[in-house]
Parts: C-alpha cells; sequence; structure tokens
C-alpha cells in the first residue's frame, strides 16, 4: 500500500456532500465480483495525484465551539463530521504526500526516504518518524478468542490514519476478506472522470454496526477511487472518501522533500522496542478481543494520558455515563464506532454496539 495513503485521523455534519456529479452508470466488460478480485490481486501501484473529498456523518454530539482546535475543519476531532478536502501524491513506490487544507490552517503528512513527517500549521508542530520505524507489532489477543484461519484485523488506532483516502479504507476493508463476508458487485460508475467498478463488502455477522461497505476501482488498473462505509440498516454512508480529482502523472521529486519550516518544533519518535529503544512510561500493548468485523480493541491509557488537559476532560464530561461489572466510565456513541473510557483509564473501541464493549472490558 502506498505510504501517502496515511493520515492522522480516526474513524472517521448532517448533510453527505460526497456524492460528486458525474456518477451516472457506464458501460464496462461484465466481471464477477471473484474476477475484480483476482484483478485486484494482480494490480500494481501507479503514480498518481488528486484531489480527495472526505465526509463523516457518524452522528457525534455537538462540540462546544473551539473545542476542537484552533482550527476546527483540520483538527482530528473536526474530522469527525462535515467534509474535508485533501491534496494527494503518490510516486508510485515509496513516497507519497497528503496536504489537509482546513479553513485557516493546514496538516501535512510526508512520506519519503528519511521518515514520516507530520506538520501542522496551527501551533507549528512537526513530528518525525525515522525511516524504518514505520512499522508497529499488532494487538496481541486475549481470553478465549484465538487467531483462525482467515481471521482479520479490527479498526484499530493504528488503522485510523489509513482511513482519510479511499486507497486506505480500501486497504483496511480488503483485509476482511473471508468467509465472514459476502462480496457481491454493483453498478458501475465514473468516478473523478474515470469508469469504475464497485465492490461491496457486506458482513456475516451480526455483531457488527458496519452494514456493508462499497468500494469504487478505476477499470484502467484498479486504482481505489472511492470508498463508502455504511452503517447497519443506512440508506448513506456514514464515511464517503474519494477522488474528485485524479492524473496518473508522476509527481516531481520535489513535492516529497520536507524541511521544517522556521520556527517550528520537531519532535522525533521511534516507537521501536528494539535496538535499545522503550516504550512510553505507563504504555501497555493494547489487547484485541473477538474476532473479524466484530473485534474490539482493548488497553490502558499511560497515567499521564488519564490526567488529561482540561478541553479532554470538558469532552469527557459531555459523554454519558456509563457502568457495570466491568466498572464504570464514559460512551462515545456513533453510528459506526462506538468507545468506552473507563474512569480507571481503560479504554475499549471497536464497530460494534456498546455491549459488546463491555463484555471485551469484563474479559480484560
Amino acid at each position: 500500500m502506498a505510504p501517502g495513503a496515511a493520515l492522522a485521523v480516526i474513524i472517521a455534519g448532517s448533510q453527505l456532500a460526497a456524492h460528486w456529479p458525474a456518477n451516472a452508470a457506464v458501460s464496462l466488460p461484465p466481471k464477477t465480483a471473484q474476477q475484480l478480485l483476482v484483478d485486484l490481486q494482480g494490480a500494481t501501484p501507479h503514480a498518481l495525484s488528486g484531489t480527495v473529498k472526505a465526509t463523516a456523518s457518524l452522528g457525534l454530539p455537538q462540540l462546544p465551539e473551539g473545542m476542537t482546535g484552533a482550527d476546527d475543519s483540520a483538527s482530528p476531532l473536526g474530522l469527525l463530521s462535515g467534509t474535508h478536502t485533501a491534496k494527494v501524491w503518490y510516486d508510485g513506490k515509496t513516497s507519497g504526500r497528503i496536504a489537509l487544507l482546513g479553513d485557516s490552517a493546514e496538516t501535512d503528512l510526508v512520506a519519503n526516504s528519511s521518515g514520516l513527517w507530520l506538520w501542522q500549521s496551527s501551533d507549528k508542530s512537526v513530528l518525525h518518524v525515522p525511516g524504518g520505524s514505520l512499522t508497529s507489532t499488532p494487538p496481541r489477543r486475549t481470553g478465549p478468542v484465538h487467531a483462525e484461519p482467515g481471521s482479520r484485523q479490527a479498526i484499530t488506532p493504528g488503522m485510523a490514519q489509513q482511513l482519510s483516502t479511499p486507497e486506505g479504507v480500501a486497504a483496511f476493508a480488503l483485509r476482511m476478506l473471508d468467509p465472514s463476508t459476502q462480496v457481491t458487485t454493483d453498478s458501475n460508475e465514473r468516478i473523478a472522470g474515470r469508469a469504475a467498478y464497485q465492490l461491496v463488502l457486506t458482513p456475516k455477522t451480526s455483531g457488527t454496526t458496519i452494514g456493508s461497505i462499497r468500494i469504487a476501482f478505476d477499470a484502467a488498473n484498479f486504482t481505489p477511487l472511492r470508498t463508502e462505509i455504511f452503517a447497519k440498516g443506512a440508506a448513506k454512508p456514514a464515511v464517503n472518501v474519494g477522488f474528485s480529482s485524479i492524473s496518473y502523472q508522476r509527481p516531481s521529486a520535489s513535492v516529497f522533500a520536507f524541511r521544517p519550516p522556521a520556527g517550528a518544533s520537531v519532535k522525533t519518535v521511534n516507537p521501536s522496542t528494539k535496538a535499545g529503544h522503550t516504550r512510553p512510561s505507563g504504555f501497555s500493548a493494547p489487547q484485541l478481543v473477538g474476532k473479524d468485523w466484530a473485534s474490539v480493541l482493548v488497553g490502558k491509557l499511560p497515567a499521564h494520558a488519564t490526567s488529561g488537559a482540561a478541553k479532554e476532560r470538558d469532552v469527557l464530561r459531555m459523554l454519558p455515563s456509563v457502568s457495570g461489572s466491568w466498572g464504570s466510565g464514559h460512551l462515545l456513541s456513533t453510528s459506526l464506532v462506538n468507545v468506552v473510557l473507563t474512569d480507571d483509564g481503560r479504554y475499549a473501541i471497536g464497530a460494534v454496539p456498546a455491549a459488546s464493549l463491555y463484555a471485551a472490558l469484563g474479559r480484560g
């Protein structure tokens, strides 16, 4: 997968504005879902540049003005609702860039030979993850649940960064292809001026809040052009990420060069535990409870995170209080993803009903 298809957001307005013009059905050679999957497996990454529009309509509670940051449209919380625009570049090999455009600020993510760079103009900060430290160990399973052939990963914080481009969302969805998923086709469309096939992934389990995922691929080279995630029973997508324009001309190498701007504060992070590196104090690896679409990620926040800043405490107080044999805490409920934050600093997150989160916490 293209390293440029990553942005630090979490899976993520009352109006969906991501159904762009020229989506009329187009004539293409008929292909079955199995044929499309074979084509996708053999597809070669293409250099590209373009504009991506992402719309999230998760039914989040209204947050007080200014709570999401200096520029709400470019902040992590601001990305959870409304429509957002990003510029995307990829060299077809190892370098990529995403520029998330806000009303008065910009967030840039650059992947190149020196690693990963995250620039936020709102506070003039740069986060640098050096090359060679961009991988992470998958969360371990716990309790009576065991890894089985064909099992896949849940929506985890590490995956959230992928859900800002069609390619990133599609990569997550395609990892779920196993006996837990029904795969069908939908009518062909024209997206960003390109004729596209569509695959529909429908979970077979009743234990998830996801109703289906629809992925549109360029008929010529099978680049993902648009991905829509529907909550169960919903007629409109909760998450809609797609290109509004795209070009397959290779971007200039200068696009992927990055040098911290003058006056920027730079923080270098190496998450590797090898070669003498250690995890942050108080950090414990999260656990994956369950499997496939019904997986739940359970973990504990570091001590310094539970004390939190005033803004985070205010957000927490807005959430409904919940309790059970697992303890007490607050529930963030959306149409697609639910999160429980306990009073003692634990968390559970997944595209599952709240009852599944409580059960997962009880196993920990």
